[in-house]
């Protein structure tokens, strides 16, 4: 009797990925051929409505494969929201979250993934520890995660990718989660404690460039800062924490000054415009962060974000 193979689903997202769409396709199906022969796979393709031919060859693709599915979505929503959503139509036994079509997360990475998966790891991680990028970028981002774990309750990997395997089980948690715009890569680790990071370089695309736009690099910031952490309240709690001291040194270090020399007051007029100016930002700073958790509040309670898909290729009926 033939032993039932235990089945990886893989979601890759993709935008105007046509050049890129073959060699993913061709790149996880050796992997499968060769390294993990005892798995069967899904390998589900998540197009975000691209302009190009992504959508002709994902078709051509899978009338051939059928371990190759699509979901086409009615709009670009980008890559957090399609994964999100994504999630709801995989069947395997683990699922890879993350590995896009231009292949800048080594599709390797799968291998040891579902090895260490084997030991008992709930989920198992990525981390970018090297990044072949300007240095611009990556110090933004190590402020970013030195920022997310300012505020979080559970400690979160520097440099941790979207690139993850987790188990179904855990999986399913994850998917009761009620949350339109969860900052994926972080999700697990309030679930549970069982895991393992794997560590890997970032490599150039292969092919093509970018479709993340800055905004979108932006919205995902700041929603991983708003999903994952308290960061921004604690930071403007600890800064008017230290502006009230600097005001108690510099009110005596004046009383001091204006009893002892009795200097002429009009000299206290730029100190005065400069401190106006400078406590306006700090109340406009505040009041943005406050408008950005209200707004993601608003978000989800109306539901905007969800995901609509137009159409789905070879996932059963």
């Amino acid at each position: 009797m033939n032993e039932i193979k235990k089945i990886i689903s893989i979601i890759s997202p993709c935008y105007n990925e046509s050049k890129g769409i073959y060699e993913c396709h061709n790149e996880i199906k050796k992997i499968f051929s060769k390294e993990l022969i005892d798995y069967g796979y899904e390998h589900i393709f998540c197009d975000n409505s691209s302009k190009d031919d992504s959508i002709k060859i994902l078709r051509e693709i899978a009338k051939k494969d059928k371990n190759v599915k699509v979901i086409i979505n009615a709009n670009n929503f980008g890559p957090q929201k399609s994964i999100w959503n994504s999630l709801k139509y995989t069947s395997g036994d683990a699922v890879v979250l993350f590995l896009p079509v231009d292949l800048q997360d080594p599709p390797e990475l799968i291998i040891k993934f579902v090895r260490n998966w084997e030991n008992g790891y709930d989920f198992v991680y990525g981390t970018r520890d090297k990044r072949q990028e300007l240095f611009v970028m990556r110090f933004i981002r190590k402020l970013f995660y030195k920022l997310i774990n300012i505020g979080s309750n559970n400690k979160i990997p520097m440099n941790i990718s979207d690139c993850q395997l987790i188990d179904k089980r855990l999986l399913k948690e994850i998917l009761n989660i009620e949350d339109k715009t969860p900052f994926v890569r972080t999700i697990s680790f309030f679930k549970t404690d069982n895991h393992k990071g794997i560590s890997y370089e970032w490599k150039k695309r292969r092919v093509g460039k970018s479709k993340t736009s800055f905004q979108q690099y932006f919205d995902t910031a700041i929603n991983g800062l708003l999903t994952v952490t308290n960061a921004p309240f604690r930071l403007i709690l600890i800064a008017g924490i230290l502006l009230s001291i600097i005001s108690i040194f510099l009110a005596f270090y004046n009383f001091i000054y204006l009893f002892f020399f009795r200097p002429n007051i009009d000299r206290g007029i730029p100190l005065l415009i400069v401190s106006i100016f400078f406590f306006s930002g700090v109340q406009l700073f505040v009041l943005g962060f406050l408008g950005e958790y209200l707004s993601s509040i608003h978000n989800q309670v109306r539901n905007k974000d969800g995901v609509y898909v137009k159409e789905t290729i070879n996932f059963d009926d």
